[in-house]
Parts: C-alpha cells; sequence; structure tokens
C-alpha cells in the first residue's frame, strides 16, 4: 500500500512537470566519478524537504516518540531520469536497459532491484515510469513508450538506507549510460554533488535515529 501511494505521488509530481513549460538549456548528464567518504558528508549542509517536494508534509515524518520507539523518521529518496522534451525512451531498448541495470519486473507492475542483480533478495528501491500511470505492461513492450523514469525508496523499507542510496545511483548512472536523459532530483533540477550530500545527510540522520531506537528498545527488554 504504501509503494502505491509513493508511486501515485511520483507520478503527480511527473505529471505537473510536464504539463508546466521549462525554457531552460537541458543540463549536462550527471556522471558519479568518486564515492565520498562518510566524514566529509558528516560536514555536509543541512537536510533538506524532499517530502515536500513530493506533496508530504512535513518532508521528514516525526512520529511521537514512546517507551519502544524513542524516535522515528522516514527519508523518501526519488531521483528521475528524463528525456529532453519531445524524445522518450522505448519498447524493448527501455526493457533490456532496465534488465541489464539489475531491475525485474514485479509487483504493482514497476520495476525493482533487489539486494543481487538477479532478483534474490530484498527490495532495495523501486523502478516507475514518470509518466501517469507510471506503470509497465510488458505484454506490449514493444510499442510502450515514456519520457522518463523515477527510481525511488522510503528508508524505513530498507535495512542500509546510505548503501541503498549508492546502489540507486549506480544503476540510474548505467541507465543514463544506456538509454540517455538527464539525472534529476524530486524537484525535477538537474542533480548535483551538494544535492547528493544533503540527501547523505538526511539518511545518516535516519540511520542514527534507528540505532537511538534500538538502544532504547534493549534498554526495556
Amino acid at each position: 500500500m504504501i509503494i502505491i501511494v509513493m508511486l501515485l505521488i511520483l507520478v503527480a509530481v511527473a505529471s505537473f512537470y510536464f504539463w508546466q513549460k521549462n525554457d531552460s538549456e537541458p543540463a549536462n548528464r550527471y556522471r558519479r566519478k568518486t564515492r565520498t567518504t562518510q566524514s566529509t558528508y558528516a560536514e555536509s549542509a543541512a537536510k533538506i524537504d524532499s517530502d515536500e517536494a513530493l506533496g508530504l508534509k512535513p518532508t521528514v515524518r516525526n512520529n511521537q516518540p514512546t517507551q519502544d520507539h524513542p524516535s522515528a523518521n522516514d527519508v523518501v529518496v526519488a531521483l528521475y531520469l528524463m528525456m529532453p522534451e519531445g524524445m522518450t525512451y522505448a519498447g524493448y531498448e527501455l526493457l533490456q536497459a532496465l534488465l541489464s541495470a539489475g531491475l525485474r519486473f514485479g509487483e504493482h507492475r514497476i520495476f525493482h532491484r533487489h539486494t543481487h542483480k538477479d532478483g534474490r533478495g530484498d527490495v532495495l528501491f523501486h523502478c516507475a515510469s514518470a509518466i501517469a500511470p507510471g506503470t509497465f505492461d510488458l505484454t506490449k513492450m514493444g510499442s510502450f513508450t515514456s519520457q522518463g523514469l523515477c527510481l525511488f525508496f522510503s528508508s524505513k523499507d530498507v535495512s542500509d538506507s546510505l548503501t541503498t542510496f549508492d546502489c540507486l545511483l549506480e544503476t540510474i548512472d548505467q541507465l543514463s549510460e544506456d538509454l540517455g536523459g538527464d539525472v534529476l532530483d524530486e524537484k525535477k533540477q538537474p542533480i548535483t554533488k551538494e544535492k547528493i550530500i544533503q540527501i547523505r545527510s538526511q539518511l545518516r540522520d535516519f540511520e542514527t535515529s534507528q540505532t537511538t531506537t534500538d538502544m532504547f528498545a534493549n534498554a526495556y527488554h
């Protein structure tokens, strides 16, 4: 149910993006060259409101502390791979690129990246079409077209959100290499190193809160 809600929100944002005219020049394609250390990211800028851009307020959902769960945060990460206006991803070329990147078709008629690229293990993140309704029809894949893809996950749904984010970056970079297009953040702006640092900071805060939660839980048992 959570995935369906997230998918509908992401598709709604994408639909608004295409409706609104954008006269700016196409951004340079994102390239992930090096992996920044955790100590560097710890000194990064303050956290951002990614959920707010998806239509959810507040961005980071803070539950009231309880005896068993002193704090709980949920960070929704979403990146888009978009073709320029008038161009689309299409057919079996798109399908082959998705499969080569380790994505597997599954629940809710979208693609999922599991722990292993062959589809084994837990689901790490999801890949939907950026055009409503966001789903894929494999029986009609030959005629399927979409101007963009959305890769997303919720930090509460994975055991290691930072590692999952690394995997998502690697996957979207591979798709960009294979299919072309520009990598954008959840606000449909070109992804930057600073933005990646901010997302990492959010995820690190989430991991810290989970560690604190575990410590409280152990103290009460």
